[in-house]
Order: structure tokens, then C-alpha cells, then sequence
């Protein structure tokens, strides 16, 4: 299985160098202590200077050493044994795969954009035109049939994805399905005003 047919989950950005044997903080991403207790290799995405503008690069990597606290991690990696090479990370996003990291379900961005969004139970909420990463999980931008823009979380216990059949299905009743008025009816009521 290669990297590209699995998921890659983002631990943090490597923060601050900390002592002089190449140890770094970690700013978390949503979930990122978890995906970095959970992997068993690591990446550190890099910019590719051979690349279109703002491509990265994946540089796998072993996490030789964690410790800090929960809140914030510390990582020492086999790419800086020194501060100077811990200070040459900062800002580099850490990544994680394999593991108990496969067991979990994941979905790339490009394959939920222009997915229908629908209830449970089967009526329409429109389809998702965005992914936006938020502190503590992803919110699904989704495009309502009458133009407006539904903000909705990517959550487990709210949203299922059938990819199969292409489908996000909301729980009912966390977001009403917006009403469509028969024609007949709308223009009596602009007839009315």
C-alpha cells in the first residue's frame, strides 16, 4: 500500500527548537496528539523548491524520541541532531501514517468536493463546495440549492460519507432542509406583496 492510497495525518507544525540535541515542540493539529500516538512512520512535508509554487515534498522521517506534555509535544527526529538542524524544521508540518492509523476512515479533500449533502432521510441539502480545517475538526462548506452557504462539521457522529454512491448523509435534525416553495405558490406570494 503506498502513501498515496492511504492516509497521511497531520501530527502538527514542528514549533520551537528546544535544548541542543535537536528536540522540537509541536503545534498540534485537530486530533494531532492522537495521530502522532497512533503512527508508525512519520513524514516531514517539506517545500520543493523543483516544484510549482507551494508544492511539498514528503521526507520520511523516525520520531526518535516524545515527551512534553499533551498539550505541548516534543519530538526529537533523525533528521536534527543539532539545534541548528531542529531550527531548519521549524515551521515543516509533521505527518503521520500506518499503524492504527489505517483502521481509520479518511477522505481526501478533492474527493468530497461537488459530493451531494443530504439528511438521513433523504432530503437535499445541497452539495459541498469547500473542506475548511478548523481547531478541532474539518467543517464542510456546502452550497444550498438556493445559492446560500451551509457551514457543517465533518464529524463522525454527525456526517456518514457513502462514497460509493457519492452521498454525505447529515443526522436529521441538525440542520433543516431549506424549503422549496412550488412555483405557483411563489408567485402568489409576490403578487400578494
Amino acid at each position: 500500500m503506498t502513501d498515496l492510497q492511504r492516509g497521511l495525518w497531520a501530527c502538527g507544525i514542528l514549533g520551537k527548537a528546544h535544548g541542543l540535541h535537536g528536540e522540537l515542540y509541536v503545534n498540534l493539529s485537530p486530533e494531532g496528539l492522537q495521530h502522532l500516538e497512533m503512527g508508525a512512520e512519520f513524514y516531514v512535508a517539506r517545500l520543493d523548491a523543483d516544484a510549482p509554487e507551494g508544492a511539498e515534498r514528503l521526507v520520511p522521517c523516525a520520531v526518535t524520541r516524545a515527551g512534553g506534555t499533551d498539550q505541548r509535544p516534543l519530538v526529537r527526529l533523525d533528521l536534527a541532531h543539532s539545534r541548528e538542524a531542529a531550527i531548519a524544521l521549524q515551521g515543516m508540518e509533521l505527518l503521520a501514517a500506518g499503524g492504527e492509523l489505517d483502521a481509520l476512515p479518511f477522505y481526501r479533500v478533492g474527493d468530497l468536493i461537488g459530493l451531494r449533502v443530504e439528511t438521513a432521510s433523504g432530503a437535499l441539502l445541497g452539495e459541498v463546495g469547500d473542506v475548511l480545517e478548523a481547531r478541532a475538526h474539518e467543517i464542510l462548506q456546502v452550497r444550498a440549492p438556493d445559492g446560500t452557504s451551509l457551514l457543517l462539521p465533518l464529524v463522525d457522529e454527525l456526517v456518514t460519507v457513502d462514497a460509493e454512491h457519492g452521498v454525505l448523509r447529515v443526522v436529521d435534525g441538525l440542520v433543516e432542509p431549506p424549503a422549496v416553495e412550488p412555483p405557483a405558490a411563489a408567485a402568489a406570494d409576490a403578487s400578494v406583496a
